[in-house]
């Protein structure tokens, strides 16, 4: 008997760890990010900001810290080993049992217990729990100690070694049975490790729209920048034509004014234009960086209008795309599978806890400790028990108010599914909307362009002749620069709406050829 509950503790002890091992390969390692290198200039300002962006980093370390949640959720169901030394002293009076044991009158009973026990324990996930304990003890009394050596009566050891070692089991009927009961704290936790996936996956998709957007209003930045200061040169071209033709009595100094007003207004534009580029360059440090000096370099190369291809599929296939890849949406099922998890909890805490508990065991009593172990043997059958725990609160209102809430969050849970999904469509709709206006923006900018050049020419030609003004030279000259600037902001408005587009789909990532992952291993 005694290797028999020997074997069944060691079952228990390696079922514990396995429990815990098949639990831990389970779970999502911490977030990483892996870079598909590139040579475009835009897609090294990307991947830098992937790897510097200091809310992507935040984003990581939430994730981590989810899935340490998880791994504390369940230690409940790690095994646990205990281990108990006692030592006590007594005097007590002779009561009738210590008389008829030693057949002496004693005044006073003396007694000394050394005691120790090892308790190894668990819980399955299922809610049973298992324990398996061996108590011995050292006992030294009055009793005892008083062996007639005549007679050969009286106790038989000095001092007693008693030794028990049991097996107890306790498996919940109703209230706590199950592994999604058990096991619901664990998949909460998974849960949220689900949901802090998706909303890193959202703001890594967000963070890569913006650097791109800034690394396209950068580019127009430097676009708009010549397009100033070739206004600027125009008006000072023109300043010198005027003031040749003033020496010439062709004008008078009213028109050299007027070209020097229009250089000054050109000027202030150029102003504007470096502000604006400045602006967006930071933004770029912003979005890609962790630190931030004064003055730094940045460099904008390729042109990053092919960089996105445009969008080929029609509104209804890109939506059914958007709701199967989009990781708000995503995130917002997912918190509808997290509350049917409480709703089912809540369900099962209404029931009354009603337990099976069985106990197996047997002992021992020697002069030594290994004899109380040895003597095992000496038992024809174990000692064992088992029984029914029954146990409910008379007031059950609180239980049911927390189903109630349980259900009413859920249906929350799904409202908000819901109004997410039909946010979603609209904002793919009205980015569709976008890149249809900003192609055709494009193509009447481009035109407005060709004309204001037209006309800039046929103006200056009737200026050197004497058929028009200055004036008209200088009001032509701002539409140019009017037109120009117009133009190469419709292709960054396409650009943005192109990119809108593809973050609400969830694919911005896939479009760029990188392998993006938010956990692995």
């Amino acid at each position: 008997m005694f290797n028999f509950l020997k074997f069944l503790s060691i079952v228990c002890f390696f079922g514990f760890s396995a429990f815990a091992k098949d639990n831990a390969s389970q779970l999502i390692a911490p977030s990483s990010l892996g870079d598909t290198s590139t040579d475009h200039g835009a897609m090294q300002w990307v991947l830098r900001g992937i790897k510097h962006n200091l809310g992507l980093k935040i984003g990581r370390m939430e994730v981590t810290n989810y899935n340490d949640r998880v791994i504390i959720s369940l230690a409940n169901f790690a095994p646990r080993f205990s281990t108990t030394a006692r030592y006590r002293e007594s005097e007590l009076a002779q009561n009738r049992q210590q008389y008829l044991a030693t057949s002496e009158i004693a005044p006073i009973f003396e007694d000394e217990v050394a005691s120790m026990e090892l308790r190894l324990e668990g819980r399955m996930y299922y809610g049973t729990q298992v324990s398996f304990y061996t108590t011995t003890s050292r006992l030294e009394n009055t009793t005892n100690q008083n062996i007639n050596t005549n007679t050969f009566t009286g106790p038989r050891f000095f001092p007693e070694y008693q030794t028990s070692t049991q097996l107890q089991v306790i498996q919940p009927l109703l209230k706590n049975r199950g592994t999604k009961v058990n096991l619901a704290a664990s998949e909460l936790a998974r849960s949220e490790v689900l949901g802090a996936q998706y909303a890193l996956r959202s703001e890594l998709e967000k963070t890569i729209a913006q650097i791109l957007v800034s690394y396209a209003e950068a580019e127009f930045g430097v676009a708009n920048l010549q397009v100033k200061q070739d206004a600027v040169r125009l008006a000072d071209d023109l300043i010198d034509e005027n003031r040749r033709r003033v020496e010439e009595g062709i004008m008078t100094s009213i028109d050299v004014t007027q070209a020097q007003a229009r250089r000054a207004e050109a000027m202030e534009a150029v102003v504007e234009a470096r502000t604006f580029l400045s602006e967006r360059e930071n933004s770029l440090i912003e979005l890609t960086g962790t630190e931030y000096n004064f003055g730094m370099d940045i460099q904008i190369s390729e042109s990053i209008a092919d960089l996105l291809p445009l969008p080929q599929k029609d509104r209804i296939d890109i939506g059914r795309s958007m709701l199967a890849s989009n990781p708000i949406y995503l995130a917002a099922l997912e918190r509808v599978e997290a509350e049917g998890i409480r709703v089912a909890y809540a369900k099962n805490q209404l029931m009354p806890q009603l337990d099976i508990e069985a106990t197996l065991g047997i002992n021992g009593l020697q002069d030594s400790f290994g004899g109380s172990y040895q003597d095992f043997s000496n038992r024809d059958r174990p000692d064992w028990s088992v029984g029914l725990v029954l146990s409910m609160p008379l007031d059950r209102s609180s239980d049911r108010a927390q189903v109630s809430l349980a259900k009413r969050i859920q249906s929350q849970a799904l409202f908000t599914a819901k109004q997410t999904e039909v946010q979603l469509l609209i904002l793919l709709d009205n980015s569709m909307h976008e890149v249809e206006a900003a192609l055709e923006r494009i193509t009447l900018a481009n035109d407005s362009v060709r004309h204001a050049e037209d006309v800039l020419r046929s103006e200056q030609r009737k200026l050197s002749s004497g058929l028009t003004t200055s004036y008209n030279v200088l009001n032509q000259q701002r539409d140019l620069s009017f037109a120009r600037t117009r133009a190469l902001a419709a292709e960054v408005e396409l650009f943005r709406a192109v990119t809108q587009l593809y973050v609400a789909e969830g694919s911005l990532s896939k479009q760029l050829n990188l392998e993006v992952t938010v956990a692995s291993k």
